[in-house]
Order: structure tokens, then sequence, then C-alpha cells
């Protein structure tokens, strides 16, 4: 698999990064089934094979860090490795000060049994106390040598304005994007391109509905459920906490669409969507999940798309897009990705 330089960085990468939010030691979560340790490291195994070398964690993750640290034992020189700070405690977690950054540093550092993070990133902007003092601890981390790049995750246009005026200068931006979540395009993607940020595109096969392999809503787990394509007010999605409407009518009528774009064209409809992510600007990476070493194996086969495909895919999910508006964040309301 071709390796690409990350803008502002030294960092060759895979164009697939392997998101380890799933790496949870045989502990189940809403969305994610029990894991177990030999089961990641057998799918980290698989992304060396087929040349993925970029890895993405969180401490918000329970035991993702751990379980990456011990896939990685022996090979850490070969990987690029992106976690993320906060969501210490819980959803409710405070900001972080500067002392608290470098706690956190210094915990995913032990977790994950290395000396360094290629890519730190800020998991959400509520989780920055002072704008200020965090820019000079992150530059602090770089200097130390304990990071050697820092990001955000989930900004959104004003969070972005802010903090680029603030003097940061982010090599990332970490946010959900696919057929299915085009809200990036309106203000955040402009941005992120005219200052040679990187999109790391999270969710970019929408949990499995830009498959195929889900025709109905009672076929998608509950677990799934729970963003803004769906509506809050069915029984059938108790998790969701959005209180919006959905767009159900419009996203299944987009996937159906999609599976005979690809029927016609003869295309996987995961491959297909996956390199409708890759073509669009500023966004060099998808991060894609992976619970067996075959899913890795699967998307690893990276195919480029006519441009006359990418519009009429473009076409096909404009009214969700329409729909869904500039809304960024997928799960709460109001909206943490400002």
């Amino acid at each position: 698999m071709e390796k690409r330089t990350l803008p502002g960085t030294d960092l060759q990468v895979s164009p697939l990064c392997l998101g380890c939010w799933q790496f949870n030691d045989s502990k189940s979560t809403i969305n994610w089934e029990g894991q177990t340790r030999e089961t990641s490291k057998a799918i980290v195994d698989k992304c060396f094979d087929v040349g993925i070398n970029f890895f993405d964690t969180a401490e918000g993750y329970a035991g993702s860090e751990e379980v990456l640290g011990y896939c990685l034992k022996g090979r850490r020189k070969d990987a690029v490795v992106a976690t993320k700070y906060g969501f210490r405690s819980g959803p409710s977690t405070p900001p972080y000060s500067a002392a608290e950054i470098d706690e956190a540093v210094t915990r995913s550092l032990r977790k994950m049994e290395t000396d360094y993070i290629d890519i730190l990133q800020i998991h959400f902007p509520s989780f920055v106390k002072d704008m200020n003092e965090t820019l000079t601890e992150l530059n602090s981390q770089i200097a130390r040598g304990r990071i050697r790049h820092y990001g955000f995750s989930n900004f959104g246009p004003k969070n972005l304005k802010t903090y680029l005026d603030g003097g940061f200068k982010p090599v990332v931006n970490q946010m959900g994007y696919n057929l299915l979540w085009r809200s990036v395009e309106y203000e955040v993607q402009p941005v992120c391109a005219a200052n040679d940020i990187s999109i790391l595109a999270y969710s970019p096969l929408q949990q499995g509905l830009l498959t195929g392999k889900y025709s109905c809503l009672d076929d998608i787990p509950e677990g799934r459920r729970r963003g803004k394509l769906f509506g809050n007010k069915d029984e059938k999605n108790k998790l969701a906490r959005h209180g919006q409407e959905g767009a159900e009518t419009e996203m299944f009528e987009a996937v159906n669409k999609l599976k005979g774009i690809c029927e016609r064209n003869k295309l996987d409809m995961a491959a297909a969507s996956l390199a409708w992510v890759f073509q669009q600007e500023a966004v060099p990476v998808a991060i894609v999940g992976a619970s067996t070493p075959e899913q890795i194996e699967r998307n690893s086969k990276i195919i480029k798309l006519s441009p006359e495909i990418l519009k009429e895919m473009s076409d096909a999910t404009q009214p969700v897009k329409d729909k869904i508006g500039k809304q960024l964040d997928q799960w709460a309301t109001p909206d943490r990705c400002e």
C-alpha cells in the first residue's frame, strides 16, 4: 500500500488507518462486543501484512491504548501512532490544565509502552481549559520529545478559526466524514484545505451502513442507531440522545441508490464508499475499524473512481446532506463540534 506524507510532518502513513476503539480487552461496549487481545493482535498483524502502518486510539477508549501497546511490541518503530486526550472520567470530563495534559501524555506513554506519540490530538474543544496555556504545553511536549506533532479532533469552523488565529498549528483534524455524513463540506473542509490540515475521516463506512449489509432499520444493531441519521422519537432508538427527527427516509433511499450504482459498475460498495472519501479535498486518510483480520484484508483493496461515478454517488446522497445540514456532531445536541 502506498504511503502518504501528512502535510506539515515527515510522517509517512498509509491511507487507511486502523481505528482502535474496539481494542477493549474482552470488555463489551454499546457499539462493540468484547474483543480479545489475541484477536486485536491478529488484526494488527494483518495491517502490517497489507501495508497499513497508521493506528489511532485515545485515552477515552477504555483499554485501547494498553492493547495497542501490546500489539505493537517489538515493532513500534514501524508504526505511526495517534492518540487523544479527553474523557478520562466519562463524558462530563472537565477541561485539561497544562499539568493535566502532561499527566495524560504520561499515562498514554505508559499504557502503550512507548517513549513518544506521533500525533497527540485534543479529543474535543471542550477539553481545553486555557487556549494559550494549552498551546504552550503542547509545544513543550514536542520540545521534550514526548510527542512529535499535535492535532485536533471534532473541531468545527468556529474553533478552527479561533485556534488558528491563536497560533496553533495542528497537522490533523479528525472528523466524521462519509457519503451519508457530509456536513464537514460546508465550513470545515475549506478551512482545513487552506491551512494544510489533514482531515482524518472517521466512520468512513458509517458503522457498516455503506457496506450494503443493512437493508432496513431492524437489521441495524441498536448501538449503531444512536446518531442523528436516525430519529430520536422511535422506541427502537432508545439509546439516542440528540432529540432530532433523523433522516431515515433519505438515508435508506440514498443507500439503495448507492447499491444500484455499485452493481451497475461492478464495484464493491464498501470499497467504492472508501474510495469516494479518499478522493475528497484534504482527506488523505480514512480511519476504519475491524473485528477480524479478514475485514482489514477486504478494506485494504483501495480503488479509484472515475469523476462520473464520484458525481453520481455524491448526487445520490445530496438529500441526506441537505437534511442534516451543518450539524457536525452525530450524537449530541447542542453540537459539541463548533
